[in-house]
């Protein structure tokens, strides 16, 4: 199987409380849109390859995969209730090994979730160590299967402002 990478996505900066009160249905600000979209940008700069962008369903995470989706028109968005907040690791692990396997993906999610993420596949255990995601961060591992039955290695993670400095 080919060498993928699995790009891990926090949300953009949302509103504090949306109109109906559900946090679920807080959206995305004005800034948080600017500056994803220069992020998204970025990742263009670097030659990121997407075959697929998996969010979660809330809406500041599909905001946010939609914002990508226009940096990569030619990527499917699919939402994913395996990213929804109170993430369970071996589910979306199973789900990116089975039904994504060999294709490089976009997951937009949420805090503490991502981060606890990103130890699991890169330690085994949710809490080896701590990474906080900013809003607007990405992270990039590279893998041909995760854990437990493959590895994934760290290659880099960035702030939305780093990778819209990168941004033309």
């Amino acid at each position: 199987m080919k060498e993928r990478r699995v790009y891990i996505v926090r949300h953009a900066i949302a509103e504090e409380e949306s109109a109906s009160g559900r946090d679920e249905d807080r959206e995305l600000t004005p800034e948080g849109r600017k500056k994803m979209k220069r992020a998204a940008r970025g990742l263009v700069e670097l030659e990121v390859t997407l075959q697929r962008i998996v969010t979660s369903p809330l809406v500041r995470a599909r905001q946010t995969a939609e914002i990508l989706g226009e940096a990569f028109p030619d990527v499917p968005i699919e939402v994913a209730d395996a990213l929804a907040p109170g993430v369970d690791e071996r589910a979306l692990t199973r789900l990116l090994n089975g039904r994504y396997a060999g294709e490089s993906v976009a997951l937009v999610g949420h805090e503490p979730d991502l981060g606890e993420l990103l130890s699991y596949w890169l330690t085994g255990s949710r809490h080896a160590f701590e990474t906080r995601f900013k809003k607007g961060a990405v992270a990039c591992l590279a893998t041909d299967e995760l854990p437990p039955t493959g590895k994934a290695m760290f290659e880099w993670m960035m702030t939305a402002a780093q990778l819209g400095a990168i941004a033309k």
